[in-house]
């Protein structure tokens, strides 16, 4: 059984100052009691503000990218020996109280991840082009994949120990979502995924990924999959 108070809450962030304090006082209050936000060399207050709402700060001196930052909180939980890791994104568009609903799936089934998906519930608000990106993004990493994933994307994701031990990332950039999947069925660990709810605003839709973005992104994974294994 995976209990609320064996989880840990990870925050890549960038440039965030202006909301996350909000996202981590938000966590805490939902009973999660360890937040760490990794400053991922943010030019704003990103650090002073997280650290005054509760978190612990891990930062890095330059900016480096979110596969990185998501990197950085799994050596960070690897070495702290934490038993599970849910990462969440600092723009504030997910909702904590979801991960109850992903650590439940995750005690029912024993599997090794768990990624909330948008896809999976009813978010009638997601922008047409998030959910075009996200289409062409599943397409590229369910072609490596053996299962189908409807959220390849997802910022917001729940590990466990046999997870936190052989995920190694090594893309920097977003690409990163795809290359934990990859992974994980590369090191025979179990993917399932459980509805989430996401919340855009206009600062949330100025964060993440636009299509250039998002062809750049997959450029790197294609190059990565298939040149450098």
């Amino acid at each position: 059984m995976v209990e609320k108070e064996q989880i840990s809450v990870i925050i890549p962030a960038y440039n965030e100052g202006a909301v996350v304090g909000d996202v981590v006082r938000r966590i805490l209050r939902c009973g999660f009691a360890r937040v760490i936000v990794v400053n991922d060399g943010s030019k704003d207050d990103t650090a002073e503000v997280a650290e005054r709402a509760g978190a612990t700060v891990l930062s890095h001196i330059i900016n480096r990218g979110a596969g990185a930052a998501a990197q950085t909180g799994i050596a960070y939980a690897r070495k702290a020996g934490l038993p599970y890791l849910v990462q969440i994104d600092a723009d504030g568009q997910h909702y904590p109280e979801d991960i109850e609903k992903m650590a439940a799936r995750m005690s029912e089934t024993d599997c090794d991840i768990v990624i909330g998906s948008r896809w999976l519930g009813r978010n009638e608000d997601v922008p047409a082009t998030r959910i075009a990106y996200n289409r062409i993004s599943n397409i590229f990493t369910n072609f490596f994949c053996r299962s189908n994933y409807t959220d390849s994307q997802s910022g917001m994701r729940l590990l466990n120990r046999r997870a936190i031990e052989a995920i190694n990332l090594h893309l920097d950039g977003f690409g990163y979502c795809s290359e934990m999947i990859v992974q994980a069925e590369e090191n025979r660990l179990r993917i399932e995924e459980v509805p989430i709810r996401v919340a855009y605003t206009e600062y949330s839709m100025s964060k993440g990924q636009d299509l250039q973005m998002g062809i750049t992104t997959a450029m790197n994974l294609l190059w990565k999959l298939i040149f450098q294994r």
